[in-house]
């Protein structure tokens, strides 16, 4: 009985909500439209009161995410001071939303105390929300391929307020179910929520949920929800991911790395009407926000320290930011012409530091002992070239062996890293010994005396200059 009622239920979802959808497939369903300066502001994470506020500077003043009508004049980063004459930094976070979204021209004041004119216009504005990540576990980190691989799950929300009168009517007469979760078919075209896109390496269906994967009968893990008299979309991602990283291994082994795990609008945000997508005859905005539930998921992951299994590295601390990707010659088939391409995105940040114990306990310290023993040899009495020769030569080919100890834990680049420094300085100084008894041997019945002098204070001086120069690479790593 029960199975008639939902099937009987789910023949009229379909017939009336999904009905009045595919009539309006083509008109792209905005949250809102409004008519003010475009002027948005960055978010932070007040980890102490755990909610989300607006990202100020050390003067309070608060810094820009985007600007929809003077992208150069206000490029994110910049901080503004007054709104007319209003000062920002003595305001709440609430004003400050308030101000903004007048219908009135503004004069602002930027942190150079440069002021500059926006007019207000029209244009449609649209925000999916990342409502939960939780990070599961990181699964491996691999610094030759440039791949973070992770599993996760994430929750996105979108609210739909042209559909809360429908749904209301819907709830009024009973034909809503307890759970009030329906299914978002995969062909009912272009929407919001469904043009997310993660940012990953390589989606494989057999280990990865998502839109990407839909049941066989077309449905995708997408549903709309009535709750609170408000009708929303919800998307489920889960599974494990992987994702492109860009590593800066100058400070090697001692070195931090910034993860990102990317998350796109998957569409444009734009003042020139004729490029908007879809076309709706307005300027657009596409943002893709965190909420609360995304900050937590991973302070929950970095608190958790039995996740933390990979041995090489360590979780330091974890953010969100906001980016944009900006495309100067993006070619438009459609319009059949080049113009710029703006799409706002956020970074899941993972700082992590490596855990050097390993390259110093094996690389560095017998390095330097090896060095210790080829500069020993300055100690043996000049006169006796073969023992010093043979000492400094044994000692330089043990040397070169050590190379090949890390050469698989990071790929072939282009500079040097801060070990590979080293272990050249030391290839240097270990030469030192060798060439310094072979020139010796030349002079060393003439000018014995002298020799002596010179070998005193090579010993000296030199094994200072190595100490300085080791000090000098692993903690200010030359550029």
């Amino acid at each position: 009985m029960n199975l008639i009622k939902y099937k009987l239920f789910l023949f009229l979802f379909l017939s009336v909500v999904l009905s009045d959808l595919f009539q309006a497939k083509a008109d792209y369903p905005f949250q809102e439209t409004r008519n003010d300066i475009g002027l948005f502001y960055d978010f932070a994470w007040d980890k102490n009161n755990k909610k989300i506020i607006i990202k100020r500077d050390k003067e309070k003043y608060p810094v820009i995410r985007f600007s929809l009508f003077d992208k150069k004049n206000f490029p994110p980063g910049v901080s503004v001071q007054k709104y007319n004459d209003v000062n920002l930094s003595k305001i709440s976070d609430k004003e400050i939303k308030q101000l903004h979204k007048i219908n009135k021209k503004a004069k602002l004041t930027l942190s150079d105390n440069k002021i500059i004119t926006l007019q207000p216009y029209v244009y449609d504005y649209n925000n999916v929300k990342l409502s939960n990540f939780n990070l599961e576990y990181i699964n491996n980190i691999d610094t030759n391929k440039g791949l973070l691989e992770i599993s996760f799950d994430a929750d996105f929300a979108n609210n739909r307020p042209e559909l809360n009168k429908l749904f209301a009517k819907l709830s009024a007469d009973g034909l809503l179910n307890e759970d009030g979760l329906f299914p978002f078919r995969n062909d009912l075209g272009y929407y919001p929520i469904k043009e997310v896109e993660i940012k990953e390496y390589k989606y494989d269906i057999d280990i990865r949920k998502g839109v990407k994967t839909p049941e066989p009968d077309g449905v995708v893990p997408i549903y709309f929800t009535y709750d609170d008299k408000k009708v929303r979309t919800i998307r489920r991602e889960s599974g494990i991911g992987q994702f492109r990283q860009e590593f800066d291994f100058k400070k090697f082994p001692l070195d931090k790395q910034k993860l990102k795990i990317k998350i796109a609008t998957g569409a444009r945000s734009t003042s020139v009407i004729e490029e908007t997508w879809p076309n709706t005859g307005k300027a657009a905005v596409h943002f893709i926000t965190p909420d609360k539930g995304a900050f937590l998921g991973l302070e929950n992951y970095l608190n958790n320290v039995s996740k933390h299994y990979l041995k090489e590295w360590s979780v330091e601390s974890v953010n969100i930011e906001s980016d944009e990707i900006i495309v100067e010659n993006f070619y438009n088939k459609y319009l059949n012409k080049t113009h710029s391409y703006s799409d706002n995105t956020i970074d899941l940040i993972l700082n992590i530091k490596r855990n050097s114990a390993y390259y110093i306990y094996k690389i560095v310290i017998p390095v330097f002992l090896i060095l210790s023993i080829a500069w020993f040899v300055l100690w043996i009495p000049t006169i006796k070239l073969d023992a010093r020769l043979t000492t400094s030569v044994v000692a330089f080919l043990s040397l070169i062996a050590y190379i090949f100890v890390f050469s698989d834990d990071i790929p072939k680049l282009n500079y040097l890293t801060a070990l590979d420094k080293y272990i050249l300085l030391s290839y240097f100084f270990c030469c030192i010994p060798i060439v310094m008894s072979i020139l010796f041997s030349r002079f060393i019945i003439k000018n014995q005396k002298k020799v002596i002098l010179v070998n005193k204070r090579l010993r000296t001086w030199l094994g200072i200059i190595y100490l300085l120069s080791t000090i000098q690479i692993f903690t200010f790593p030359f550029k």
